[in-house]
């Protein structure tokens, strides 16, 4: 059994921003060599990739991104596991942002620098 800590946020979209977020989660899935398990309307973050050398038994869910669609289009909540921060996360969401939208929204760098964010042409 899972144990998590529930954070509710809001966290803001455009559409095409939230979809360019899960496409990517979608590429780097955990079964592929990355460290996203994009569900409908949620993103797992694992520890590592499965891998021969790091099987899914080693490798731990950090948490997890629920998010709302349509008139939304928003992460509404942030799961935390076991051993991980709301901090930890917001630097995974960064991470993911910036392969995605080549800049920060609303995750964290982990220096805990923030990149000033542009609005990209989809923004529009």
């Amino acid at each position: 059994m899972r144990r998590t800590i529930i954070h509710t946020v809001d966290l803001r979209y455009t559409h095409q921003e939230l979809l360019t977020v899960f496409t990517t989660a979608v590429k780097e899935d955990v079964d592929k060599g990355g460290r996203y398990d994009a569900r409908s309307n949620a993103i797992n973050i694992w520890s590592h990739p499965w891998t021969p050398a790091a099987p899914r038994q080693t490798s731990a869910i950090m948490g997890t991104f629920h998010c709302a669609w349509g008139p939304e289009n928003r992460i509404y909540q942030v799961e935390t596991d076991l051993g991980f921060s709301l901090s930890d996360l917001m630097r995974e969401l960064g991470t993911l942002e910036k392969k995605a939208l080549t800049c920060l929204k609303h995750g964290a760098e982990p220096d805990g620098l923030a990149t000033p964010y542009v609005p990209k042409r989809f923004d529009l």
